[in-house]
């Protein structure tokens, strides 16, 4: 048996032997020591762990199946720290280190707190999630041995991961997938509590470790989600940053619960099951992304085959989900005595306009989180059907969701989330009175040109009208109701911004300057949403060397230069054509991008990848992609996949601005942490005040 194998049962079998001494608990004379060595030992064995599989990774030892998988000798150094999470087991390794690094964290941090309910209840749940990660690791044999001939070189990464975001992405979304574990097991553990005891004398340092782990998974999970997305982009080769690829949208719904969560909190405060819930929900959906990723019974782009592993972590899926939802249920159905005691508004009857519009966003994240998990969870379990009844047909019968689906989803909320930011931000920029006549406006103009776009031409030729409406902004009518107030909303939230920071706001705490920052990033990446996803020009076409066609008006696609560098056969060669990108002005024809993208045939992976070319300004992508070549009776010719993306640079700019708005809001809670940390019972959040978006204010901004 390998050592990696030893070391990963021993982090397993010591978890076993924790949760058991914790269950025995006070039985056991000392038992809070015994169960904080143990934690120290399955921590030490899964850092071993995943350290011995970097060295076989390393040092080139092809004896082990997934080594020979995912490097070669020649790799460099950052693909070879890329192969520890390049392939599905290297990737459980790494997750089970991580989830035994969070608990041993958490017992460290709460060490002389063991005979709280919650802390030793939220330890038992932790210990026992980080086993169950490590059991499905020891299912996928990440140290498994070739039988036979053992290579003198491995297959290298996959083209497609064979680039420098393979090293940045994946472990920025296993890292946030492993984060979200704290708060599920605090909330979870919570729900097992009445409402009296888990909100009395709360513990500061496991407030303080749970607001400052889920706030992390946040930042991360956007981080590597919008890295995920400008990998798509350029390597590739979708002509897009977003597909509603199953694994992309399984990564969102993480994110929309976490963000569900932080708008639930100034709105669900009497009932913080729900609330709670969002949390216990966020990780039971990790585990849901994760087999998705791995269980084969969804076409994607990044799935795995179906294999022994695909079967237990549906298994830990489904499992979680019960105990989960049924934790809830019970403890949202004993505590309905203490909530009918309560005097209160309910969840639309409010005086405060900012924390309705606060409702109004939740319920636009609850409408995309909701199409989100449908448009997977519903063709998943149909295929699941299949491969358990007729698994010999499921590639044939597999079926999937189409994107319209979650688009009409996502359109549906941005409507809800658009509105909202127009009042969830204090300031004294324009009274409610007139955010709500630009509101309408806005809105009303979007709906003209939606209906115009729809159904404008259809009446006119109807009616016998020989006259047709020109260019609408884009050709969906969602998005083109939504423009306009998008772009209104972008104007308010800009100029309330630029306000704050020149000093002429009441309110400038860290806090509200954040958030602020995060409302203005969101709506100028749903803008560019709009414009960039709902291309107006796009073409495929033949070129032959030095030939030119029109991709735009007045833009043009010429092909420089043809160099085929290589050639054995249709899937082992390699190509580089060079473009310019030519604009007609009243001065004449003027090369504006010149670049070259490359099409590749990879006999090893059986596939063919290629690098695209982007000439980019800040209103526009122009996007080339080779997808095909012949050799005609003219010379060699290539097929050119082009798009025009409008106002694409706005993804990329809302995605920093949000990112960057949570930053001080996470040193915030990391002070609290290292506040809490040396003992100190103070209030742990100074900088909160009474006008943030997760606190209500009573107070009313004075007519202008």
């Amino acid at each position: 048996m390998d050592i990696g194998t030893i070391l990963l049962i021993a982090a397993a079998a010591v978890g076993v032997l924790d949760a058991l001494i914790m269950l025995l608990g006070p039985r056991i004379k000392g038992y809070e020591n015994y169960s904080f060595v143990a934690s120290l030992i399955g921590f030490f064995a899964s850092t071993a762990a995943i350290v011995w599989l970097g060295f076989l990774i390393f040092t080139n030892q092809f004896q082990y199946v997934y080594v020979t998988q995912v490097t070669e000798r020649s790799a460099s150094v950052l693909l070879k720290i890329s192969g520890l999470w390049a392939g599905q087991s290297g990737s459980l390794v790494f997750w089970t280190f991580l989830s035994f690094t969070l608990y041993f964290g958490f017992r460290a941090l709460t060490r002389g707190y063991e005979d709280d309910k919650l802390v030793y209840r939220a330890a038992i749940i932790m210990v026992a999630e980080s086993v169950i990660i490590a059991v499905n690791t020891l299912v996928a044999r990440p140290f498994r041995l070739i039988e036979g001939t053992i290579p003198s070189d491995g297959f290298g990464l996959n083209p497609l991961l064979s680039t420098l975001l393979n090293v940045i992405h994946p472990p920025l979304i296993f890292i946030s997938y492993a984060l979200i574990l704290v708060p599920f097991s605090v909330k979870l553990a919570g729900f097992t509590l009445s409402s009296e005891d888990r909100n009395q004398d709360p513990i500061p340092v496991v407030n303080a470790y749970v607001r400052f782990m889920t706030i992390l998974a946040w930042i991360l999970l956007s981080c590597g989600i919008a890295i995920g997305g400008y990998w798509a982009y350029t390597v590739l080769g979708w002509g897009g940053y977003w597909a509603w690829d199953p694994v992309e949208t399984t990564s969102l719904i993480p994110w929309l619960l976490i963000t569900l969560y932080y708008h639930a909190r100034p709105t669900l405060r009497k009932n913080d099951v729900i609330r709670d819930s969002f949390l216990v929900m966020a990780y039971i959906t990790v585990l849901f992304a994760t087999w998705t990723t791995r269980s084969g019974v969804l076409s994607s782009v990044h799935g795995f085959a179906i294999s022994l592993v695909s079967w237990t972590m549906l298994a830990t899926l489904v499992s979680n989900l019960i105990i989960g939802v049924g934790l809830a249920f019970y403890s949202g159905f004993k505590d309905m005595t203490d909530d009918d005691q309560l005097s209160g508004p309910g969840f639309f009857d409010t005086s405060n306009v900012r924390t309705f519009s606060i409702k109004v966003a939740l319920i636009g994240l609850l409408v995309v989180a909701a199409t989100s998990t449908i448009g997977v969870a519903l063709p998943a379990t149909y295929n699941v059907g299949i491969a358990i009844f007729d698994p010999t047909h499921l590639s044939d019968r597999m079926i999937g969701m189409d994107t319209e689906f979650f688009r009409i989803g996502f359109y549906a909320s941005c409507a809800f989330l658009i509105a909202s930011a127009f009042y969830c931000m204090r300031t004294d920029f324009l009274t409610y009175r007139r955010r709500g006549i630009i509101l309408i406006v806005v809105f009303g103009i979007g709906a003209i040109l939606a209906f115009i776009t729809a159904f404008g031409n259809i009446i006119l030729e109807f009616l016998g009208i020989g006259w047709r409406f020109g260019p609408m902004p884009t050709y969906y009518w969602p998005a083109n109701l939504l423009i306009l107030p998008a772009a209104a909303g972008i104007v308010f939230l800009a100029v309330a911004f630029a306000r704050l920071l020149a000093g002429k706001e009441r309110i400038a705490s860290t806090r509200h300057i954040g958030r602020l920052m995060l409302h203005l990033g969101l709506i100028i990446l749903l803008l560019g949403v709009f414009m960039s996803e709902n291309v107006v020009y796009e073409s495929n076409s033949t070129y032959l060397t030095a030939q030119m066609n029109e991709v735009a008006p007045n833009l043009y696609i010429r092909v420089a230069d043809i160099d085929l560098q290589s050639w054995v056969d249709s899937s082992n060669f390699h190509m580089v054509v060079e473009i310019n990108v030519v604009r007609n002005t009243t001065q004449g024809w003027r090369v504006i991008g010149l670049g070259y993208t490359t099409v590749t045939g990879d006999p090893n992976w059986n596939m063919i990848s290629h690098t695209v070319y982007l000439d980019s300004t800040a209103l526009r992508d122009v996007f080339v992609a080779v997808t095909g070549f012949s050799q005609g009776s003219e010379g060699l010719q290539v097929t050119i996949h082009t798009k025009v993306l409008p106002l694409i640079s706005f993804v990329w700019i809302g995605a920093v601005f949000m990112i960057l708005a949570m930053v001080p809001m996470s040193w915030i809670e990391v002070q609290s942490l290292l506040k809490s940390m040396h003992g100190k019972e103070t209030h742990l959040y100074e900088d909160d005040e009474n006008d943030e978006h997760f606190e209500v204010s009573k107070d009313v901004i004075p007519e202008n």
